[in-house]
């Protein structure tokens, strides 16, 4: 998974730093081979040459090195400062790659409680029925009994209820965020504002008149002149 958060912070540290190019690698565990994930600029060499000067940074999933950040510059060694500007916005962008590792970890955990709560509602069926069965002879609303206690135990609990809750929060929180950022892409076309000033106008309608962003951003996309700019 290519986070889109990583090619901005690399294009930041490039600028901060001078540097003429960068690339972002995924680097497999186990072999050490690289994988070209994000680059721009001066094409970034396998190692220093002649006219170049590469500064590199491992970027790493717990103690384990997943990726790499390289930066290339023109010329000969790089300043102290500028090897401070680096490292600062390298250990930012090593955080935003563990990102990238959250969803496998989540899956990891959703798995194990999903089996350990099939276990249980397995065996709690299991003792149910068996009860029943102890004395030799069912009770004559042995049926029932055993429905009931079925559909007690395979009844929805209370994880999958948040798990969907936050699904639905979640998917509803980026299709706001993508709302917002075409509608402030409108706001600095139209008038020349910058991204930040785009996001405060929003933010301030929104306040003023009471309305979700993404109503207020809605009315923004819907404006005659937004569709013909589009």
């Amino acid at each position: 998974m290519t986070l889109r958060s990583l090619q901005p912070l690399a294009m930041i540290a490039l600028k901060e730093a001078g540097a003429d190019g960068y690339a972002i690698y995924e680097v497999d565990p186990t072999t050490e081979v690289r994988e070209l994930k994000l680059s721009w600029g001066v094409s970034v060499p396998e190692a220093s040459q002649d006219g170049f000067t590469l500064k590199s940074f491992p970027l790493r999933a717990g103690d384990v090195v997943t990726g790499s950040l390289v930066f290339v510059f023109r010329g000969g060694a790089i300043s102290p400062a500028t090897h401070a500007v680096l490292e600062r916005l390298a250990a930012t962008i090593e955080e935003v790659w563990r990102l990238s590792l959250v969803p496998a970890a989540y899956a990891r955990a959703a798995s194990r409680i999903g089996e350990l709560e099939t276990e249980l509602a397995d065996s709690k069926i299991a003792d149910r029925a068996r009860g029943l069965l102890a004395s030799g002879v069912l009770p004559r609303d042995a049926i029932d009994t055993i429905v009931r206690h079925v559909e007690s135990v395979l009844r929805p609990g209370e994880l999958i209820t948040v798990l969907q809750q936050l699904n639905q929060d979640f998917e509803q929180e980026i299709a706001e965020r993508e709302l917002a950022n075409r509608a402030k892409a409108i706001l600095q076309r139209r008038y020349g504002m910058s991204e930040d000033q785009a996001h405060v106008h929003l933010r301030v309608i929104s306040r003023k008149s009471r309305k979700r962003l993404r109503e207020v951003a809605r009315y923004v996309l819907k404006e005659p002149s937004a569709q013909r700019g589009s």
